[in-house]
């Protein structure tokens, strides 16, 4: 676990170059502790790659916003703010230059690692089983930094050495040739890790199936960026590997994702934060999903269900991230006539209840419902922004139903029961519970969008008639308030990434009844559906459902999931072609209604700020490196191309 872990001055190097704010390399010595001290015993040696996991981590996988931010840049979900924060302008490129750093500057990180690597190597007192894992942890974080930067920019530094002051020229390493060379190498690193990590290792740190897991990842994006095959048999052997030999198996658990059930055996690899040091306003999935919502709002918007607010105000977090209809259509549910699994508006029970109309019959403002709150402020299904800053090239309205007269269930009780189980895990939505109070997000109720002054949410309350629930604590005591302190983790590495992984590397191989077969595993465990029966390449769309159902708001595994099925083409991409732009990057998101007394719904367009102009274009397949750190290779003679497009 990450707790109490040894606190060392690190031997850094820096070198200054034209006074640039981006260091070409970090080489200035501050030596804190002699080698003798930090590298004389294996619990020494541990406590630095403890503390060097620490930062690894946080640069770029579990650290705060790792995920929610990703995740808002898919069809997944969005960052929505009508008080500041306006909206996620990498979804619409507005927001990227070649002044974005992606983390091309990671020496002063990679000399920790390296260290790790070179010392315990060169150790005369540590044994020969001793020095093989404590130096696989060394490869498993060098790979790790590695692959972040290559599926964020492909190329990189490949910094594999200690340098010294003594030896300068030392420093003047090119960039990666291509992307191939930087897979090459991350995987290299990532091998040895998956063979040589211990297979079992206390909460917060890795095993070598942790390892495996992270290496059949890799493979994937290596493959789709590289089209190099025998990435294929990588991801597959690795993914095997850990599915066959760890013992750990799939878990039906509803805490593998909040402090309910912290160390399930089925989290390979989880950040864990005590309570002691950690708060509520510390990690952007916390601080981030909670929405703030008075008692006088809830009075004024007229709701029938009170808050509870038995600790004070319950909810008084500053919420910007939602989550989409898109990903709630992802989450199927059980025919109650046939048990088998399906989209939520072709159930029999749903079809049986509701009339299907027109949604573009709907023009008007209005239309669908309104009243007027206490202060006689209006609120209404459409709003008039739901009318403005389309994106013309899609429906505004998708779908527009109706409860039928004498039905005895409303609608939110047809649309939620019977989910997919991860459903529940993952999205908080109207009539569930949530943090002890009874939730509302029709129009007026307790958390809607309308709730607070702004008709249209963004007030750090909820603009698409959701929120997030996987990635928050669900009972953070005594309320979601920035300053409460939480025990809290977040998944690096989850055993149902493997059947993940394994699933769409048979698909490549073009082998669909094991790609099913892997899917099903989580399909019917976690999600308690019935099993996909697809049999052609039309899986993949059972298993883009399944992958999105399962990873998301994880660590952004979606968002370069995305990538790769772009890459890919084909069925991975709405039949376009391989590396074309990617359909679902590149197109509105959706957002729910429901009327007062839940008999009609509307889903529309998120408009907001905007926010429909999402954009993706052949270039962010890989970001921009940035400029100021080429500039500074250039004045140096050293390699300095951008990557294309930007």
């Amino acid at each position: 676990m990450m707790r109490n872990i040894y606190k060392y001055g690190i031997l850094g190097i820096s070198l200054m170059i034209l006074n640039s704010c981006i260091d070409t390399l970090d080489t200035r010595p501050t030596t804190s502790f002699d080698d003798e001290t930090v590298w004389g015993s294996k619990a020494t040696v541990e406590g630095f790659i403890n503390s060097t996991y620490d930062a690894v981590i946080n640069s770029g996988y579990a650290g705060s916003g790792s995920s929610i931010s990703w995740e808002a840049r898919t069809p997944n979900g969005v960052l929505c703010s009508q008080v500041g924060e306006g909206i996620d302008n990498v979804a619409t490129e507005l927001g990227l230059s070649t002044g974005n750093d992606w983390g091309v500057n990671r020496f002063g990180l990679l000399r920790k690692v390296n260290m790790i690597i070179t010392n315990v190597q060169n150790s005369s007192t540590l044994n020969e089983t001793e020095k093989i894992e404590l130096k696989a942890h060394g490869n498993l974080m060098r790979g790790m930094i590695f692959f972040d930067q290559a599926r964020k920019m492909g190329r990189f530094v490949p910094v594999k050495e200690v340098f010294t002051v003594e030896n300068p020229e030392a420093v003047n390493i090119p960039m990666t040739e291509d992307v191939s060379e930087s897979y090459k190498l991350i995987i290299e690193d990532l091998q040895i890790a998956a063979n040589d990590l211990p297979i079992e290792n206390a909460s917060g740190l890795p095993t070598r199936w942790a390892a495996g897991v992270l290496l059949s990842r890799a493979a994937l994006q290596a493959y789709a960026y590289t089209g190099d095959a025998s990435y294929l048999d990588v991801a597959i052997t690795a993914a095997n590997d850990v599915i066959s030999n760890s013992g750990v198996e799939l878990s039906n658990s509803n805490g593998l994702f909040n402090e309910t059930d912290l160390y399930n055996p089925e989290i390979l690899w989880g950040y864990y934060r005590e309570k002691e040091n950690t708060y509520v306003s510390s990690f952007e999935e916390l601080m981030r999903t909670y929405p703030n919502v008075s008692t006088d709002n809830v009075i004024n918007s007229q709701s029938p269900v009170a808050l509870k607010q038995a600790n004070g105000q319950t909810f008084e977090g500053w919420a910007i991230y939602f989550p989409t209809q898109d990903l709630v259509d992802q989450f199927l549910v059980t025919d109650e006539e046939t048990g088998k699994a399906m989209p939520w508006y072709e159930t029999s029970q749903y079809k049986n209840n509701v009339t299907v109309l027109d949604p573009s019959s709907i023009t008007e403002a209005g239309q669908v419902d309104a009243y007027k709150q206490v202060n006689g402020d209006a609120r209404r299904i459409p709003t008039p922004q739901d009318l403005k800053q389309l994106n013309k090239s899609y429906p505004t309205f998708t779908r527009y139903h109706q409860l039928n007269k004498g039905a005895d269930r409303d609608l939110s009780e047809l649309m939620y029961s019977g989910r997919d189980r991860r459903f529940y895990t993952a999205i908080v939505y109207d009539k569930c519970s949530w943090i002890g109070e009874t939730v509302e997000l029709n129009l007026g109720g307790n958390l809607s969008a309308g709730v607070r002054d702004k008709e249209d949410g963004g007030w750090y309350n909820t603009t698409t008639g959701y929120y997030w629930r996987k990635g928050n604590i669900e009972n953070p005591t005594p309320r979601a308030y920035h300053n409460c302190q939480v025990a809290l983790h977040f998944n690096i590495v989850r055993l149902g990434e493997a059947y993940m992984n394994l699933a769409e590397a048979y698909l490549l191989k073009h082998d669909v009844p094991n790609a099913v077969k892997a899917l099903n595993m989580t399909r019917t465990i976690h999600g308690g559906l019935s099993e996909s029966t697809a049999a052609t390449e039309e899986a993949w769309t059972d298993y883009i459902r399944e992958r999105n159902c399962e990873l998301t708001n994880e660590g952004g595994d979606i968002y370069y999931s995305y990538l790769r099925w772009g890459k890919y083409g084909g069925y991975a991409n709405h039949g376009r072609d391989a590396g074309d732009i990617i359909y679902d990057l590149d197109r509105p998101v959706y957002k729910m209604s429901i009327s007062r007394d839940r008999s009609k719904l509307l889903v529309g367009q998120m408009t907001l700020n905007n926010s429909a102009q999402r954009k993706f274009t052949e270039k962010r397949y890989l970001l921009p490196i940035n400029q100021s750190f080429l500039n500074t290779r250039e004045a140096y003679g050293l390699d300095h191309v951008q990557n294309k497009g930007w």
